[in-house]
Parts: C-alpha cells; structure tokens; sequence
C-alpha cells in the first residue's frame, strides 16, 4: 500500500470568529463525547467555521477519519485534514499555511510518541502556538491532549518500552501535568508520581469520556458522558 508523504484534504470556507479568550479541549480518549465536540466546533465558528484536523499516518486512516467529522458535520463546518507520516514531513509550508487560515486547531488521538515527532518536534509546533495566543481555539484527544502541557508525562500504558516518559510539549497549559485514559488505565500512581517529577502543584486525570476545558491557561469547564469525569490531584 502506497504510504503517503504528506497529506492534505481541503473543503475550504471563508469567515470565523475574532475572540481573545484562549481555549484548549483536552479529551481524555474517546471521541463519542458530542457535547464536548460540538462545543469545540462552536467556540471555532460553528457553520463558520475552518477546522485543521491534525492527525498522523497509519493504514485505514480514512475509515477512522468520521470519528472525528460526524459532530461537526452536521453543522456543515469545514475541515482540512492534515495526515502526517513522521518519516518523511513534506509539504511544510503548505501546512503552515493551512493552520494559519484555520478557525479551530483539533489533534488526534494515537501513537503518542508519534504525535510528539510530527507537531511539537517540527516547525508545526510554532505555528499552533500563535494560533493559540491568536484566540483559536485548540482541541486534542488522548495524545493530542498530552502534549499540549509544558511537559508531556507519558504512562508505561502509552510507551514502547512500557516506562514513563517526560518531554517539552507544546506550552500551551503550563504548570499541570495531564494523563488521560486515566480510570480505564488505572493510571493513578503514574499521575501522582509525576506530579512529583515535574515539580508542578496540580494534575488532571481525564477519563476516556471526559474532556477538560482551560480558558486562558486555567480550568474552565469539564464535559462528561456516563460516570466519566476529571480527577484532580495536587502536590
């Protein structure tokens, strides 16, 4: 099967909103959670709205890919797909331009390791960051929402060599370390011990079918579905 360099879909659109609060939609691994989604989708425009779907290469990318669209869809926004293979990152300035034009940044979940590679370890990095300070509204699920911190703690759940692992994230929430999938991998003791290691006073443990919200680098709102929740932990 031919991997793709770089790929990008287009369903372009003109408008969107101009806002200064800054918002972050951190879901903690499932996308069935159409509160949370559709919330993201307005805050970025809603049928205005220009999302850039940040997501990486893996085979049957497109059969996953109406996990991601089918709320917004519904509210006829537009979405620019963004597949990244981190092996050959290609295309570069034309993705630049395709965050740069977007309303609402969303990153998705997988290989989070990957994730790292191809947007906090690429010049991506920078480009989501002043969409961010612009007032875009940045959204992620499982490693999307990993590595939007300071620092990025990984479970042994989430590594290769099942041991944990800290490295610069995005900047965007300083000061909180975030697990996610945190009931369903019982991810307690990984939070808490790394709370410690990143010297930082608070930590947020995101069930599967939750989704924490920060407005303006501090807790704003969380979404639930089912007995799903956040779980805070502090030093």
């Amino acid at each position: 099967m031919h991997v793709p360099r770089t790929y990008l879909h287009y369903r372009k659109t003109k408008g969107g909103p101009t806002v200064s609060d800054r918002y972050l939609y951190m879901l903690g691994g499932k996308l069935e959670q159409p509160e949370a989604m559709k919330a993201f989708l307005q805050r970025a425009g809603g049928q205005k709205a220009s999302i850039a779907l940040l997501i990486i290469y893996r085979e049957g990318w497109e059969d996953y890919l109406p996990n991601y669209t089918k709320y917004w869809d519904l509210e006829l926004s537009q979405i620019y797909t963004i597949v990244l293979n981190p092996n050959t990152l290609s295309n570069v300035k034309e993705i630049l331009d395709t965050i740069d034009q977007a309303t609402g940044v969303f990153i998705g979940g997988g290989h989070t390791k990957t994730y790292y590679d191809c947007y906090v370890k690429s010049p991506i990095k920078d480009a989501i960051i002043q969409k961010y300070r612009e007032g875009t509204p940045i959204g992620g699920n499982s490693a999307g929402a990993l590595i939007m911190p300071d620092k990025v703690l990984l479970s042994p759940h989430d590594t290769d060599d099942e041991l944990p692992w800290i490295g610069d994230g995005l900047g965007l929430c300083p000061n909180v370390a975030i697990s996610v999938h945190f009931s369903q991998w019982n991810d307690q003791e990984h939070l808490i011990k790394g709370i410690e290691r990143l010297q930082v006073p608070i930590g947020y443990g995101i069930d599967e079918k939750a989704c924490l919200v920060f407005k303006n680098e501090k807790p704003h709102h969380q979404y639930e579905v089912s007995d799903h929740t956040v779980h805070t932990f502090y030093r």
